[in-house]
């Protein structure tokens, strides 16, 4: 009896990833780091090549166009998300050049590109390529500018703060709106409503927090060396979802539309997660190499997993990275961690199973279950807001935003995150 039970278990998990493998092939997403190169010295940094200047190359945009892009049905081609690195590290002439290259290449279909960017050095061409392509711009910002500048520091070893808010100050001169992604550290839980006060009196009020994760960066992140993160954590989202409450004025929060959005959603659609369906999401290295699954994986050491490169676009797309042995090997970890997330956490339905790069950092493999990750931003979120909409603090009419759709735009999926950015 306990070998059919193995037997009848093995065969679901076969199932799982077959299902995963199979069901869809056209990316949704599309990450292409353009160089790798950052002109900033983040702490909470993950990548591992940040010093190096190479840049995507012509014949690496062809294949992604050739490999990746024309293969999609029509009405079906990913969001470009351009990711470094920092990608304004390379002149506006190349994007000018990469844009319609892509297009061209492409089939002549216009693409949808989005930024996610430090925005130091915008200025007027930065701000005539984005209109002119109708780039969705992504400012990483993480608050007042001792909180920003303790993480976000230049290669001098100088705060960043001031040459980030010149940039937001020529994003809003120049009449382009941008959200904000804010990493959320130890130092950030008990300034809530310093927060708040800051991004309101700049004008922003279209916030993500992402919260500091531990991705493999030199020193770990501050949340984990924090005995009650859970509670400092809780106590700082309460208090900005009132004063979100309180404020006359819109302001759309990640966090708050995206479980209104869950409310509202299709049961069969709340479980959707893009970074444990294969394809959904690929990246793109600077060199070619090809990933799928959470975009910080690529290039992170895993010498089991090849790096999490799983081929080169100019070899092929989606077929090359199947035919991968560490792509299988971790397509089947990723599965047996969703198989145990559903068996085993009530809070599957509304998460899908993690995220698979925070269970590999945060515990080493990829068929664990909870992270402080998903404790935080799943399962501690959710809890707040929907007590918060219970309670009556929001009125479900308000606070509406571009988040509300939680069943799968791709603008929302790039704006989730990955990683400190």
């Amino acid at each position: 009896m306990e070998q059919l039970e193995q037997l009848v278990e093995l065969l679901e998990q076969l199932e799982q990833l077959g299902k995963l493998v199979t069901r869809r092939q056209a990316p949704s997403l599309l990450v292409l780091q353009p160089t790798s190169y950052c002109n900033l010295d983040c702490s909470y940094c993950y990548l591992q090549h940040r010093d190096d200047r190479a840049r995507m190359s012509d014949a690496t945009l062809r294949a992604i166009c050739r490999n990746i892009i024309a293969p999609c049905p029509p009405d079906e081609r990913p969001l470009v998300v351009w990711h470094g690195g920092e990608p304004m590290t390379l002149p506006v002439a190349w994007y000018e050049h990469a844009f319609a290259l892509l297009e061209r290449e492409s089939g002549g279909l216009p693409l949808r590109h989005a930024f996610q960017t430090n925005a130091v050095g915008v200025n007027a061409s930065w701000t005539n390529l984005w209109r002119k392509w109708k780039v969705n711009i992504g400012v990483s910002l993480d608050g007042p500018a001792d909180l920003h500048d303790s993480r976000r520091r230049t290669r001098r070893g100088t705060g960043s703060h001031a040459l980030v808010m010149r940039g937001v100050s020529r994003l809003q001169e120049a009449g382009l709106p941008f959200h904000v992604i804010s990493v959320l550290t130890a130092q950030s839980l008990s300034r809530a409503d310093d927060i708040y006060d800051f991004f309101t009196g700049q004008g922003i009020r279209n916030v993500a927090f992402n919260v500091e994760e531990e991705e493999g960066q030199e020193g770990g992140s501050s949340l984990l060396a924090t005995s009650q993160v859970a509670e400092g954590y809780t106590s700082f989202l309460r208090q900005f979802l009132r004063r979100c409450a309180a404020d006359p004025v819109p302001f759309q929060c990640r966090e708050i539309e995206g479980v209104k959005g869950l409310l509202a959603a299709p049961h069969d659609q709340r479980a959707e997660n893009w970074q444990v369906d294969p394809f959904r999401i690929v990246t793109v290295g600077v060199q070619g190499g090809l990933s799928t699954f959470s975009p910080e994986l690529i290039g992170a050491a895993a010498p089991d997993y090849d790096d999490f490169v799983f081929g080169n676009v100019r070899d092929g797309g989606v077929q090359i990275m199947q035919d991968s042995d560490a792509f299988r090997r971790a397509a089947s970890g990723i599965a047996e961690g969703v198989a145990a997330c559903a068996a085993e956490c009530r809070f599957f339905e509304v998460c899908g199973g993690g995220a698979p790069a925070n269970k590999y950092f945060e515990l080493g493999r990829f068929d664990g279950t909870e992270t402080l990750h998903c404790r935080l931003t799943r399962q501690i979120t959710l809890e707040t807001v929907l007590d918060a909409l219970d309670a009556g603090v929001f009125d479900h009419s308000t606070q509406g935003g571009v988040l509300h759709d939680r069943s799968g735009s791709a603008e929302r999926h790039a704006r989730t995150g990955s990683g400190q950015r």
